[in-house]
């Protein structure tokens, strides 16, 4: 287990306070004033002393002990999880999180990942020039049904993207098919108005969103990453740093499917995104792609 979680020295994110001024002071010290008491804090990592700043020293710290404990303990990250992330090999914190704000292209569309239940997400991103895709926003919800929250992604759209002329929606394909307590699909609500969104599906093979996600994260542009996310995602930044994993079972073996969390749901969102963004001619007006499923039916 250990080994599977063998990252980087320098893909670590390191867990600091926001907004306040961070001052190095010589090899792991890091210095800054509490803005609410104004009591400085010196935060000490193991770095300090060469002797531990090694792999061997590392590998020998996490002997007998989860990766999530290692985390707590030694790199001073208290928000680590248990199991593996998802995307593990391939996320890079500090090379795939933009440092400022993403702005977005008024004159090109904006894809809207769409991920139902009473735990709605939906992710804004953009395809920019070199194939490079910008996660630039999110909306995360908890015990909300879908009319209440496409009203919210309606008003959120309109103040975040302004002039922008068109979304293009892509959505957890499930939402294509009535429930036996509903006449009403989530596609055919999003089809009614006021909101006459044609939304189309995403993939729902987990191999294939996976890896969708995966071939971006992989490829970098000029030495520039693929995907880049912007600080205003922080649910999926916290998922990819480990809260979208896969998580262990009793017997100590990891699960097939990833653990089902207010990780997960931003994340199935953004897979949707990446499974159909090649698909759409987004040049163009009409979003109309073919279905290769025959089990959907555009609604129908």
């Amino acid at each position: 287990m250990l080994q599977e979680n063998d990252k980087k020295q320098d893909e670590i994110p390191e867990e600091l306070p926001q907004h306040v001024l961070i001052e190095d002071a010589g090899k792991g010290f890091k210095k800054w004033t509490n803005p609410q008491n104004g009591f400085r804090v010196l935060r000490v990592h193991y770095s300090t002393d060469p002797k531990k700043d090694t792999k061997e020293w590392r590998e020998d710290a996490r002997k007998g002990i989860t990766y999530s404990q290692y985390l707590r303990e030694y790199e001073l990250v208290w928000r680590s999880f248990e199991g593996r992330p998802v995307f593990m090999d391939d996320w890079n914190h500090n090379f795939h999180t933009a440092k400022e704000f993403l702005n977005f292209a008024p004159h090109l569309p904006v894809l809207r990942g769409w991920d139902f239940g009473l735990t709605p997400a939906v992710v804004y991103a953009q395809l920019m020039p070199g194939m490079r895709l910008f996660l630039l926003r999110e909306i995360c919800e908890q015990e909300m049904g879908l009319e209440r929250f496409l009203d919210e992604v309606t008003l959120k759209s309109k103040e975040w993207f302004p002039n922008v002329k068109r979304f293009v929606d892509i959505v957890d394909p499930a939402g294509f098919y009535r429930k036996d307590t509903d006449e009403r699909s989530c596609v055919m609500l999003m089809n009614q108005s006021p909101w006459f969104l044609k939304p189309i599906p995403g993939l729902q093979n987990p191999q294939a969103r996976r890896s969708a996600v995966v071939k971006f994260l992989q490829r970098n542009v000029g030495g520039k990453p693929a995907m880049v996310v912007s600080p205003a995602c922080k649910v999926i930044i916290g998922g990819m740093d480990g809260g979208y994993h896969y998580a262990y079972n009793r017997s100590g073996q990891l699960r097939e499917n990833p653990e089902k969390n207010a990780y997960s749901h931003p994340a199935d969102a953004l897979q949707y995104i990446c499974t159909r963004v090649f698909d759409v001619d987004l040049s163009s007006i009409d979003t109309n792609v073919q279905i290769k499923q025959p089990s959907y039916h555009m609604g129908r």
